[in-house]
């Protein structure tokens, strides 16, 4: 879930348009053709029931969510060297208590793109959008029930690969506006990205990455800041099977102005992207990611979230129509946390908060028929903080049908 724009912003939104493009690629594989056009329609439906909805150590309230969207995707070859791609997930989501939090989503995997290629160049527009009010995942995030926001990217991105050297570079303009109150985590962002790296095989490269984020606030209680990250990467594919990527280096944050009582001020830190993927046979796979990220704070008052996640993921197709997935996380993160005087939004005074997230859950899917079929899932998570009134334990369970025209 992207709440808001991340530490190295600009290398994990270019990442995250990376894997998107190559998620629409396959999916277009089973697309049906409308002229020269590639193109899908989905509708979904789903129940869930959060016994701690609103994410409280001293006031826990339960809810029942229901949910229904509808996907849309297509692709268009619009010449021989150019292709048009689009695709969204439109839903509404309904809390039959706290009716107040009902309302909209667009998936964060909304994404419209244009790529043109000359010879071994590709340059690629893009606009990312998408608006999202759940906070479930948010390890940093305690005591609030949703934090709608929309998010909006538009850039562009170019590649070139002459011969065994591949090098890249995005620019992209991103803009966040918050439904909260008071506004305060409304903001622009510029983001830039380069990659210099050589090509060993096909699908295995090395190299130095650089990013550079500039975050421009509406409001004071969250500073603009610069963010610099400078480190290599590798993308290895060890055998067809196993895939390996990993990358990292330091990060500094450099904020334009330090905190009431200096937790807000300057980080000198590091940054890690590691992955692992392994298709053990044609029925059983899993997967191992490990990332560090300095992060853009969610909570008033403090300007940035250093935080390290863990997951880990197992699916076993049992048949060919019915397949589960077991998964577990762990957050390590620590943020600047403010305390404001009475009703208004001055920050009075702010300390480090240290927390940690445990997390794990089941899924059971299930293809009904060749254009129906349906997910059951449950997951659990375990929030502590060195803060009095910022621990707690969530349960969710759930069921999701969706239909593919």
């Amino acid at each position: 879930m992207n709440l808001s724009a991340r530490g190295q912003d600009a290398l994990f939104n270019s990442a995250s348009l990376d894997q998107t493009t190559v998620a629409r690629a396959a999916q277009f594989n089973s697309q049906p053709y409308v002229g020269p056009v590639q193109f899908g329609l989905g509708a979904n439906a789903g129940v869930t029931y959060d016994d701690n909805v609103n994410g409280s150590q001293l006031n826990p309230e339960s809810d029942v969510l229901t949910e229904a969207g509808i996907n849309v995707s297509l692709n268009w070859p619009a010449t021989d060297a150019s292709d048009l791609q689009f695709g969204t997930s439109i839903g509404y989501v309904n809390y039959e208590r706290q009716v107040s939090n009902s309302g909209l989503e667009i998936s964060p995997d909304s994404a419209l793109t244009y790529a043109i290629s000359l010879y071994d160049v590709t340059v690629t527009f893009f606009d990312q959008l998408s608006y999202t009010r759940q906070v479930h995942t948010e390890a940093a995030l305690a005591n609030i029930t949703t934090l709608p926001q929309l998010n909006n990217s538009i850039g562009l991105q170019s590649e070139w690969d002459p011969g065994h050297w591949v090098l890249s570079a995005s620019y992209s303009h991103d803009n966040t506006v918050s439904d909260h109150p008071d506004d305060y985590l409304n903001h622009s962002a510029e983001d830039f990205v380069g990659r210099l790296g050589w090509r060993f095989a096909e699908a295995t490269q090395a190299g130095l990455e650089a990013s550079d984020t500039l975050t421009s606030y509406q409001v004071s209680s969250l500073y603009n800041s610069a963010n610099l990250s400078v480190g290599g990467y590798l993308d290895w594919q060890v055998q067809p099977s196993l895939t390996v990527t990993l990358g990292g280096g330091p990060v500094f944050y450099m904020p334009q102005f330090a905190g009431p009582s200096g937790a807000n001020g300057s980080q000198d830190t590091y940054y890690v992207n590691a992955s692992i993927s392994h298709q053990l046979t044609d029925y059983l796979s899993h997967s191992l990611s490990v990332n560090r990220s300095l992060q853009a704070g969610l909570n008033q008052g403090g300007s940035y979230i250093e935080q390290l996640t863990a997951a880990y993921a197992i699916h076993w197709q049992l048949t060919q129509r019915i397949g589960v997935s077991v998964s577990a996380n762990y957050v390590d993160g620590q943020q600047p946390f403010a305390t404001t005087g009475g009703t208004s939004a001055v920050v009075l005074a702010s300390t480090l908060e240290n927390y940690d997230q445990y997390g794990g859950g089941f899924q059971i899917s299930w293809k009904i028929t060749d254009h129906l079929s349906t997910t059951l899932n449950y997951n659990h998570l375990e929030r502590t903080s060195n803060l009095s009134g910022r621990d707690y334990s969530d349960d969710q369970i759930g069921l999701q049908l969706n239909y593919a025209f």
